[in-house]
Order: C-alpha cells, then sequence, then structure tokens
C-alpha cells in the first residue's frame, strides 16, 4: 500500500511541474505576454506592465501568474505563441509590439487583448471590441523640429527605416509630410536586413542629407549598435532617434517615449478589464502624452558633431 501511495504522490508532483498553469501553482489571475523582438524599449513596456499589473494585485490582496512568450523577430512565431496562449486559457494576453498585436487580434476576437509599443491603432486595424492599449507613436514634428535645431542650416532631412514594419512607414510618411511644410529636401532608404545599413547611410551622405531621423522600429532598435558601428565609419550623419533606449546608442539627441510608462499605464488598462470595472472597448488606446528631450554627447562626440547650446539648456533646464 505504501508503494502505491509514493507513486501516486510522484505522479501528482510531476503532473504539478508539467503542467504548472493548468492549477498546481495557482493565481487568481494569468495573464500571457506576447513580445515581438528582444530590445531594451520593448523590454521596458513589458517591465513597466508586469511592476504594475502585480502591484495592484497586490493591493487587492490578489495574485498574477504572467506566461511569456518571445517571437525573437518572427511572424509566425507571433502567431504559435498566440495560439499556445489561447490554448493556456490565461485570462488576458498583453501584446507588445504592432506584429505581435496583430497576431494575437487574428486569433480571437473574444478574449481581452492589451497592447503597447504599436505605433497606430487604426492603421494597423487594432480596434476591434475586445482590444485596448497604448501606443508610442511619436511627436513626429517636435523631432523634425529638433533635427532643424541640431543642424540650423539644413536643407535635407532623411528618413532610415524598415520596409516590412508599418510602424516605421507611418513615421517615415509624417516627416515627409512635415517635412515639405517646412521647405525641406526629404530623402528616405527602407532597409530589409541590417546590412543595408551602411549603404543607406553612405547615400544619404552623397545625396546631401543633414540629419536622419529612425522612427521607433523594431529591426532597427534591436541592432542600434551596429547603426552606430555603420555610421562612425563612413558617413558621420547626426541621427534623431524615435525613442530614447535607442538613441542612446546611435542618436544624438531626441524627444523620447517612455517605454516603461507606456507599458505601466496599459497595466493599468489590464486590470480594469479583468476586475470588470470596464471594457476593452470603454478604453480604447491612448497615445503618449509626455516627451522627454535627452542628448547623447558621447554619440556626438565619436561623429565629430557639435551640439548647439540651444539644445543643451533645453536639457539643463
Amino acid at each position: 500500500m505504501k508503494k502505491i501511495i509514493i507513486a501516486v504522490l510522484l505522479i501528482a508532483v510531476m503532473a504539478c511541474s508539467v503542467f504548472a498553469f493548468a492549477g498546481c501553482t495557482s493565481a487568481d489571475y494569468t495573464v500571457g505576454i506576447v513580445q515581438h523582438i528582444q530590445h531594451v524599449a520593448l523590454n521596458k513596456s513589458n517591465e513597466g506592465f508586469q511592476d504594475r499589473l502585480t502591484q495592484l494585485f497586490e493591493e487587492d490582496g490578489k495574485t498574477v501568474k504572467f506566461l511569456y512568450r518571445n517571437a525573437s523577430g518572427e511572424t509566425t512565431n507571433n502567431t504559435t505563441a498566440a495560439q499556445t496562449l489561447i490554448t493556456q486559457r490565461v485570462d488576458l494576453i498583453f501584446a507588445i509590439a504592432t506584429p505581435s498585436a496583430q497576431a494575437v487580434a487574428a486569433e480571437t476576437n473574444t478574449l481581452p487583448i492589451v497592447f503597447s509599443a504599436v505605433t497606430s491603432a487604426k492603421d494597423a486595424s487594432l480596434t476591434a471590441d475586445n482590444i485596448a492599449g497604448t501606443t508610442d507613436l511619436n511627436d513626429v514634428k517636435k523631432q523634425v523640429d529638433l533635427m532643424v535645431e541640431l543642424v540650423p542650416n539644413a536643407k535635407k532631412i532623411a528618413v532610415l527605416y524598415s520596409t516590412d514594419e508599418p510602424n516605421s512607414t507611418i513615421q517615415r510618411d509624417m516627416v515627409r509630410d512635415y517635412a515639405e511644410s517646412k521647405k525641406l529636401g526629404f530623402a528616405e532608404r527602407g532597409i530589409s536586413t541590417i546590412d543595408d545599413v551602411a549603404n543607406a547611410l553612405n547615400a544619404f551622405k552623397r545625396d546631401g542629407v543633414d540629419c536622419v531621423y529612425i522612427p521607433t522600429d523594431n529591426k532597427l532598435a534591436a541592432a542600434a549598435d551596429s547603426v552606430h558601428a555603420f555610421n562612425k565609419d563612413g558617413a558621420n550623419l547626426p541621427i534623431v532617434c524615435g525613442e530614447n533606449e535607442m538613441n542612446n546608442k546611435c542618436g544624438i539627441a531626441t524627444y523620447g517615449v517612455d517605454y516603461y510608462a507606456i507599458g505601466a499605464r496599459a497595466a493599468e488598462m489590464a486590470y480594469d478589464i479583468l476586475t470588470g470595472k470596464k471594457t476593452p472597448k470603454e478604453i480604447g488606446y491612448e497615445d503618449p502624452q509626455n516627451f522627454e528631450l535627452s542628448i547623447n554627447q558621447t554619440v556626438a562626440r565619436e561623429i565629430g558633431f557639435t551640439i548647439p547650446q540651444s539644445v543643451l539648456d533645453k536639457v539643463e533646464k
């Protein structure tokens, strides 16, 4: 009899280790997370989300468990992750970046979805009744004005972007339209792989580009160190990036989105949905409200660029 009891107990322990999500390690809520690719900005959004949602439930005496999936930049992995989490019967899915959010939305129109780090919810078709979230839509006009202040005699600006990222092409169009309204020349180069960056930057240099904008672009953000290496070994062009973490590696200045903050705000939306206070349709989506100016003197020195005192003064205030 003892042997039978021990065998049963061993089976139970093994079941708990293999199927922990099914109830052996209980939590009041289970939230799935799908992140398109690993880089600092998206990681910050994930961190802000988990920190804030955990805090909110702890204040209620409740617990939340997170099931995390990273798609490593592959569209098919986003779909597989979404299907897996739905099968595991999570209470809500948090999708980080446009490809992840679109993949999850394609798999369910009933399970609540909260997204973050999506540039345009409308253009990405993320406005269904079961979806809410926070965008990372940049204030492109402020960025273009910053570029002109950085290079006061600028005649032509450019955008470097990934051709396969809608969030990136949307910002490209916004920069082009605003540049034209200011009578600035405009150039663009879309890349499909990081190896294309050097040729794109050198082409900008030959074409008389004075300053380059890189949008909140997942592929380029993940390879920001390589972007800087290509730039300082060739074109030496001043670059303004769409977000702080990327700018810390390859840009000279930016009005950046706080990705931790938009992740935390997405957590507040998720909390309201999970506790029945609001529906995703009632919440909708929000754009960032605050953009902080930061400069990168290290990158500026490495490309031989001097940041104007007028820009320095704004940071010091």
